[in-house]
């Protein structure tokens, strides 16, 4: 081993790395990688799917159930500065749930590793 010096001090390896334990898994895991049985990461990404596949189912309901209402409000006879309000907040609120659906069906995709 050869010693370089930099700026008047000697540079050398000394610390003692921990032995490796073969069986010990990588990064904490108690299966090695390369055991080709079962991985504990396909057990982890399938219960991300499923929860995301529920959440979505959810999501989505609930976004039908604002477009019928949303469609139902229209057909109510109002006048006035407060129908007006509730009207525009009513379509507000429309959008922000076509734009969470939107956004359910692009992280059900993402989960399920399609584009």
């Amino acid at each position: 081993m050869s010693l370089v010096l930099l700026a008047g001090y000697m540079n050398t390896y000394t610390s003692n790395p921990a032995p490796i334990d073969p069986t010990g898994g990588f990064a904490g895991n108690t299966v090695t990688p390369f055991d080709y049985g079962t991985c504990p990461c396909h057990a982890a990404v399938q219960r991300s799917r499923d929860l995301v596949s529920v959440q979505r189912a959810a999501t989505l309901a609930q976004s039908d159930q604002t477009a019928v209402a949303v469609n139902r409000s229209s057909n109510i006879v109002w006048t006035g500065k407060a129908a007006d309000l509730f009207r525009s907040r009513l379509s507000r609120t429309a959008q922000y749930s076509a734009s969470l659906a939107q956004d359910m069906e692009t992280t059900h995709r993402l989960a399920w590793g399609s584009s």
